[in-house]
């Protein structure tokens, strides 16, 4: 169910967007808006550590995992939002790299975490840092429009 949910959360991330611009949004406001939708979405994942019931906490995993390709899809096109076709692809690039090597630190650090301490930190982490990340995204990035020569 995650995995299908996660699935309606990417078209619904790309499509909200779509709309929102069709609908007279300015990129900045439209990019903010989905990208806060797409964290809380994701910190609403913290209900796993509360489920009564598998189905409960899978159904929390669901909405963390709608929230994460809603939040990707607009956090992935900031590139092409900010920088000339002719550098989209090196931010992009770079980007990737420091989410690949993210994701390879806390995959690494999860089973140590897990021995030691169990699931409940992991399942914090899971649900701080896309708002921790998101907050910071939006106080550092400034107006989100093409960066001036």
């Amino acid at each position: 169910m995650p995995f299908l949910v996660s699935d309606i959360g990417s078209l619904l991330g790309g499509g909200s967007a779509a709309y929102l611009l069709g609908r007279g949004w300015s990129v900045n406001r439209t990019r903010k808006t989905l990208i806060v939708i797409g964290a809380a979405c994701m910190a609403a994942g913290i209900g796993v550590l509360s489920a009564g019931s598998v189905y409960e906490a899978l159904a929390w995993m669901s909405v963390a995992a709608f929230g994460f390709q809603f939040w990707v899809n607009n956090v992935q096109t900031l590139p092409s939002d900010y920088f000339p076709a002719r550098s989209v692809g090196a931010v992009a690039g770079m980007g990737g790299m420091g989410a690949g090597l993210g994701a390879l630190l806390f995959t690494l650090s999860t089973g140590w975490i897990v021995d030691n301490f169990g699931y409940t930190p992991v399942l914090v982490i899971v649900a701080v840092l896309p708002v921790l990340g998101s907050t910071l995204l939006l106080l550092l990035a400034g107006t989100i429009q093409p960066v001036s020569k």
